[in-house]
C-alpha cells in the first residue's frame, strides 16, 4: 500500500475527532498567533492588514488543509481559499465548517485530490484554471507525512504566481520534552519522543536510500532513527488519536514518513526545490500535546520561501 493510501486511510478514520482536544485548540491559537504577527516576513501582499500595500485579491491554497486550520489562521487576509487533501473525510469535514461560518464555496471550498503522485503529477480534478498562480501555498503539519518532501514543495511551487510564497509548519528535531501525567515538562528529557518506526523499502524524498533502523543521520531535514514504541492499550476509540486503539495506532504509525525536521534540513529542501528567500523559524515557546498515549511539549517550526520572479535564480 502505497503512502498516500495508508495517510488517506488514517486521516478519514480520525477526522471526527482531530481536533477536539483543549490541548490542540492551544496549539492552533500559538501556530494562528505567530503567523499573523509574520505576514511582513512571509514577504506577499495581502488584504485587510489597514495598509496601503494591501492587495485587493489574495488566493491561497491550504494543501493537506485537514479541518482547515491554516485555512482560519490566514482567512482574514485572503480573498479566496482553495484546499485539497487526499482523505474525503477531512475534506467533508472541512467543507462543513466553512458552511457553518457561513462562507460559500466561491470563497472557501476543498475538494480531494494529490499533487505528489509521480505517474499523475498534474491530475485534471486540479489542472483548471482556479489551481493556478496561487499567492500562498501552505501545508500544516503535513511535511511529515509526505514520501518525497522535494518534489512536494515543487510541486507547490508549481501552483504559485511568480513570486508567491510557500509557508510550512512541522515539528523541530531535538526538540521535545517529556510531559509527566500532570502535563508538566521534564526537565532533562529533551530529544526526539515521537519517533516512527517503519522500513517501507522505499527511497523516500527522491534520493533512491532505503531506510534501515541503524541509521540516524541526518539527511534532507530529518533523522531516519525508527526506534518507536509500540503500546497496545485495548480500547475501541478508533477514531481518537490522541488515545487511539491498536488498529488506529498502526494506521497512524503507517502514515507518517518521518517525525520531525532540522533546521537546515528544510532549508535545504526549500532551496532544492527551487525557492528563495527562504527562512525557518521556531516558535519562542514549545506546545502541549498528546498523542499515542504520550503526553509531550514540542517545539514547532515555521518555514517560508518564495517561488522566483521570472528569470530568477534559485539559492541554490
Amino acid at each position: 500500500m502505497s503512502v498516500a493510501e495508508l495517510n488517506r486511510k488514517y486521516f478519514d478514520a480520525i477526522s471526527d475527532s482531530y481536533d477536539t482536544k483543549p490541548w490542540f485548540a492551544t496549539v492552533n491559537t500559538q501556530v494562528a498567533d505567530e503567523l499573523r504577527g509574520r505576514l511582513d516576513w512571509i514577504g506577499i501582499p495581502f488584504a485587510n492588514t489597514g495598509f496601503n500595500t494591501d492587495a485587493s485579491e489574495v488566493r491561497l491554497l491550504d494543501y493537506a488543509c485537514g479541518t482547515g486550520v491554516m485555512t482560519r489562521t490566514f482567512g482574514p487576509y485572503v480573498t479566496k481559499t482553495l484546499g485539497v487533501d487526499i482523505s474525503p473525510n477531512m475534506v467533508a469535514t472541512y467543507n462543513s465548517r466553512a458552511s457553518t461560518a457561513g462562507l460559500s464555496k466561491e470563497m472557501v471550498n476543498a475538494v480531494v485530490g494529490d499533487l505528489f503522485e509521480k505517474s499523475n503529477p498534474m491530475p485534471e480534478e486540479l489542472n483548471g484554471k482556479q489551481w493556478w498562480d496561487f499567492d500562498l501555498a501552505v501545508v500544516g503539519f503535513g511535511f511529515h507525512h509526505f514520501e518525497d518532501v522535494v518534489y512536494a514543495a515543487k510541486q507547490l511551487k508549481e501552483r504559485l504566481r511568480p513570486g508567491g510564497a510557500l509557508v510550512i509548519n512541522d515539528f523541530l528535531e531535538g526538540g521535545d520534552l517529556l510531559a509527566d501525567e500532570d502535563g508538566n515538562p521534564v526537565e532533562g528529557s529533551r530529544g526526539n519522543h515521537a519517533i516512527h518506526k517503519h522500513d517501507h523499502g522505499r527511497g523516500h524524498n527522491g534520493h533512491g536510500h532505503k531506510h534501515e533502523h541503524s541509521d540516524e543521520k541526518a539527511h534532507n531535514g530529518h533523522t531516519r532513527n525508527h526506534a518507536h514504541e509500540h503500546e497496545h492499550k485495548h480500547d475501541n476509540r478508533n477514531g481518537d488519536f490522541t488515545n487511539p486503539s491498536p488498529e488506529l495506532r498502526k494506521k497512524m504509525a503507517d502514515s507518517i514518513v518521518v517525525p520531525h525536521f532540522t533546521i537546515d534540513g528544510v532549508k535545504e529542501i526549500f532551496t532544492t526545490a527551487g525557492f528563495v528567500d527562504v527562512d525557518v523559524v521556531t516558535l519562542k515557546e514549545r506546545s502541549y500535546m498528546e498523542f499515542s498515549g504520550k503526553k509531550l511539549w514540542r517545539t514547532i517550526l515555521i518555514a517560508k520561501g518564495r517561488r522566483p520572479e521570472s528569470g530568477a535564480k534559485s539559492e541554490l
